[in-house]
């Protein structure tokens, strides 16, 4: 009797394991779109395009879309620089200049020495309230958009601004079998473990 009942747990922890092996694309790509956040857009007053985008340009394109689509008159591209450095040397400003699609008065620069996301978002508050700006679309790239979204609402909180967050494609990150893939297998546990240090210690 104790050899039957070892032989039928022995089945069932096969068949338990067989089962997970055969639906791990499913609770895997569930895991992947978790990570992406992508607001319902209305007309706003700028769309703002998160640091870290070169050298495929990635945000700003789809930035550029939404432009195109009639989202918002302005585009503000969020750039790190070193003291030394100016708007000029931003390889997405640069880019942008290059495409010839937005008039002058149309693309802004945020220059700022952030070194997360927070500190960032903490930086673009600034900006914007002197820029007189009250709704802005936040572009990022897609595996960055939930921790993105909660930072800026938890640093927004209570300012009067209003952020809608627009995932931008991303050639490092593929939802639907992001585990295929090695580069993208990295961006996800990468992104991932971010996001999970920010919901526990900040």
């Amino acid at each position: 009797m104790k050899i039957r009942n070892k032989w039928k747990f022995v089945v069932a922890i096969l068949v338990l394991l067989s089962a997970s092996y055969l639906a791990h694309p499913v609770y895997l790509k569930a895991l992947g779109y978790f990570l992406i956040v992508s607001d319902t857009l209305v007309k706003s007053d700028a769309i703002v395009v998160l640091d870290g985008d070169y050298p495929r340009d990635e945000r700003l394109l789809h930035a550029l879309q939404l432009w195109r689509s009639g989202y918002a008159p302005k585009v503000i591209l969020s750039a790190k620089l070193a003291e030394w450095q100016t708007v000029e040397d931003y390889p997405s400003w640069r880019h942008a200049k290059k495409l010839k699609v937005l008039p002058e008065d149309s693309l802004l620069v945020a220059i700022h020495t952030a070194d997360s996301t927070k500190e960032e978002v903490q930086i673009l508050r600034r900006f914007l309230n002197e820029q007189g700006f009250s709704s802005v679309i936040v572009v990022t790239s897609n595996y960055h958009t939930r921790r993105a979204k909660k930072i800026f609402v938890e640093q927004w909180k209570d300012t009067g601004l209003n952020v809608r967050v627009s995932a931008a494609p991303s050639a490092q990150f593929h939802p639907d079998d992001w585990w295929r893939h090695r580069a993208d297998s990295r961006t996800f546990f990468f992104e991932f473990s971010k996001t999970f240090w920010y919901a526990i210690a900040e």
